[in-house]
């Protein structure tokens, strides 16, 4: 995906950061989600919760097929048709 803007969170990093460009499922382990509403309209909903969303990662590269677990933490709509998925994992 050549046409996607870099999320300028450089500055929030921890860990180093490499380019990769690779096949990746991403299966969500949290069935539901509880939290607190913070406004509604007729497009939508916006909601806080201190429930993390599981999700297992699988990647294919070169190097093979790898899986990370971790949690969902970020979700940005990049444009109408495509959004960016941000993942922690767990430590080792």
């Amino acid at each position: 995906m050549k046409d996607r803007e870099s999320i300028g969170t450089a500055d929030q990093r921890r860990t180093s950061r490499k380019s990769l460009e690779a096949p990746v499922t991403l299966r969500i382990e949290t069935s539901a989600l509880e939290g607190q509403s913070d406004n509604i309209s007729r497009a939508g909903l916006l909601l806080y919760s201190d429930q993390p969303i599981r999700v297992t990662v699988e990647v294919a590269d070169a190097g093979g097929r790898r899986t990370y677990k971790g949690r969902l933490i970020r979700l940005q709509r990049i444009s109408e048709s495509n959004v960016g998925l941000a993942v922690e994992f767990d430590p080792d």
